[in-house]
């Protein structure tokens, strides 16, 4: 902390912090943490134990760890790139490369000096790389030879093999060589990797809109809060909900809902997630990123038992 000292003329002091019983797994597994007094001012340094997240997920950790010790929390960095400096400091994200750059607002206190170059940050997964790694933790994280996944998703190895470079890049999955197989593996259990991912997943819905029943084909999968319903506690909503991966909008697709007796939901989907749970139905991980936007107790509550009862167990 002589770099802080030497800027700041400030005494500095820091001690480790044990963060077990305060925090979710997956933020005690992802930073150190260092109780730090600069001068009179008491903070929290948090050091990545590995690479930097997306700063939407930083933002995330951030608002959680300081709900818990309400105090300053300062990033320190072993390197930071020209761009993920300018966004931290937009987002007033406090930050330290020691002997380089230091950031914090909350003394006034900002300076900087060298850059790094940083490789390109994943904000979000693409569909096929969010396919694997659901199968993934389908397959309670045993590892898994990358050579079998073209036959199983109908991707080329090609899309198999960028999907699988993004998991490993974002830290989600590991890569080892059986020989010259490609086997991708993960020390975590399946709810800590969900968890750990959940920064980076989407929504796998494009679009949603109301058709027809007359219109309902037999491609059609049970999406929504109709699938969920089967798959917990929760009561069947008034309106049916179905889901497909084409690209498609029968002549009666409408935004508005004008008889729920005659109408039901219609799902755009951004990938299959039938090739996923192999049935007429969207696969439960999936189904749980497409009512994220849900705020409703019931329906958090079952996708609770859902994941519970049919994945973690």
């Amino acid at each position: 902390m002589d770099y802080i000292e030497e800027i700041l003329g400030e005494k500095v002091t820091r001690h480790p912090w044990d963060a077990k019983g305060s925090f979710p797994l997956y933020l005690i597994g992802e930073y150190e943490y260092f109780d730090t007094m600069i001068g009179t001012q008491e903070c929290l340094i948090v050091v990545p134990r590995e690479g930097l997240r997306p700063t939407p997920a930083l933002k995330k950790h951030i608002a959680r760890i300081q709900q818990t010790r309400n105090m300053p929390v300062i990033l320190e960095l072993a390197a930071l790139s020209r761009q993920r400096r300018q966004t931290l400091i937009t987002e007033k994200i406090p930050f330290i490369v020691p002997g380089k750059q230091l950031y914090l607002p909350f003394m006034g206190a900002m300076l900087q000096e060298k850059f790094d170059n940083e490789a390109p940050q994943v904000e979000m997964l693409q569909p096929s790389a969010q396919m694997l790694l659901f199968w993934f933790i389908y397959q309670k994280c045993a590892p898994l030879y990358q050579s079998q996944l073209p036959d199983k998703f109908g991707f080329s190895a090609m899309t198999i093999s960028k999907a699988a470079a993004q998991l490993t890049g974002t830290g989600l999955l590991d890569v080892h060589k059986d020989g010259v197989q490609k086997v991708l593996t993960s020390p975590l259990p399946a709810k800590e990797l969900f968890e750990k991912a959940r920064p980076f997943l989407f929504d796998p819905v494009r679009r949603r809109f109301y058709i027809a029943k007359s219109d309902v084909q037999e491609s059609f999968f049970v999406a929504g809060e109709t699938a969920l319903a089967d798959k917990s506690m929760l009561n069947p909503p008034n309106v049916g909900v179905y889901g497909t991966a084409k690209a498609t909008k029968p002549a009666s697709a409408t935004t508005q809902l004008i008889d729920g007796g005659k109408q039901c939901e219609l799902e755009i989907w951004r990938y299959d997630p039938t090739i996923i749970s192999g049935e007429n139905y969207a696969d439960s991980l999936s189904l749980a990123m497409s009512l994220a936007r849900i705020h409703d107790e019931r329906v958090d509550m079952s996708i609770d038992e859902m994941l519970r009862e049919g994945v973690w167990e």
